[in-house]
């Protein structure tokens, strides 16, 4: 873990010493993303309500250039609510683990060249999907699928590619590391075993009012597909689609958002699950909800008033997989600060 460190210090010195050589344009900002709600939860099987803070959360978000060959993206999880306060030390304690959350979602830099790009250290896997393209601040867990809830999708590792000038189009391959099959605690390239990590291809394309994404790799000794479509048919009305697939698990998810007016969002979305796979789901399982967003600053959307109501006909956040009824009320605060 001591080569990572001196690799990823070394990578941001050479980032800096050849952006004060060429002089060309450097700069970086800091997003600083506090999230408060209320989650109020009907369990149909326990014929019970229950009332939690769900995922209160903050969040920083430190990105910027150094140079025209040189990028950096820093993406801090600091604080997360998640059943109990107890929890919020988990994230601290297993910083060095590829099964579960930590403190640090993303840490990469990134050097391109002539359209080329080559990216190290810790970022999402690209499973071709809207919902995993979607910061988690912006995400609701009661409308995601069992592979975004599941599956530890931040992980340690590599990714080469390209992308055109216009970056309409980008295609890349990843090499990463995976979570574990056996449930045991593992650090980042700690095994010498090919089998311990995920391959990945990733391609997407923006039409004028469409935008395409798929993949296809391994992960768990399984190969995974991914397909996403976007249509923007006006500023005013969108659909999403999501599917993936593999030999033990698959799903699909489709989402549509109407804006009547530019401090309004509607959203509903519907989807469906099924696996035979004890790390992503085991049996099938229905969601659907609808929700809004409200932004009361006129002059900006960095405040956002969220409500939403779902229902989850397989709530395996439970003691047991039951369906569930689920209402979340909250707000999110987007600061925006620029460092150099």
């Amino acid at each position: 873990m001591k080569r990572l460190f001196v690799l990823f210090a070394f990578l941001l010195v050479s980032c800096a010493v050849f952006a004060q050589d060429e002089k060309p344009q450097s700069e970086g900002t800091l997003l600083i993303v506090p999230r408060i709600e209320a989650e109020p939860l009907y369990s149909f099987g326990e014929r019970a309500w229950s009332v939690d803070m769900g995922t209160t959360s903050f969040y920083t978000f430190f990105d910027g250039n150094l140079g025209d060959h040189f990028s950096f993206s820093f993406g801090n999880h600091w604080f997360t609510y998640c059943d109990s306060f107890e929890n919020v030390k988990d994230l601290y304690r297993n910083t060095w683990r590829t099964d579960v959350n930590n403190w640090v979602d993303w840490a990469y830099v990134t050097v391109n060249f002539s359209g080329f790009f080559l990216q190290l250290g810790k970022d999402y896997i690209h499973f071709g999907t809207h919902e995993v393209d979607t910061y988690d601040h912006d995400s609701h867990w009661q409308l995601n699928s069992a592979l975004w809830n599941n599956y530890q999708v931040y992980q340690w590792g590599g990714r080469f590619g390209w992308t055109d000038d216009d970056e309409t189009t980008k295609i890349m391959l990843e090499v990463v590391n995976d979570q574990p099959r056996d449930g045991e605690p593992r650090k980042p390239f700690s095994s010498r075993s090919v089998d311990d990590y995920a391959f990945n291809i990733f391609g997407t394309h923006d039409f004028d009012n469409v935008t395409l994404m798929a993949s296809v790799g391994q992960c768990s000794l399984n190969w995974i597909g991914g397909f996403g479509v976007g249509v923007n048919f006006s500023d005013a009305f969108s659909l999403a689609f999501d599917g993936y697939a593999s030999k033990t698990y698959g799903g699909a998810s489709l989402k549509m958002t109407v804006s009547p007016t530019e401090r309004f969002d509607l959203f509903a979305k519907a989807g469906f699950d099924k696996g035979n796979n004890d790390l992503i789901l085991e049996g099938k399982r229905f969601y659907a909800g609808a929700g809004a967003y409200w932004f009361p600053l006129r002059e900006s959307h960095d405040l956002r008033v969220h409500a939403l109501a779902a229902y989850d006909s397989f709530n395996v956040g439970l003691d047991e997989p039951v369906p569930t009824l689920g209402f979340s009320v909250g707000l999110t605060y987007a600061l925006n600060l620029q460092i150099f």
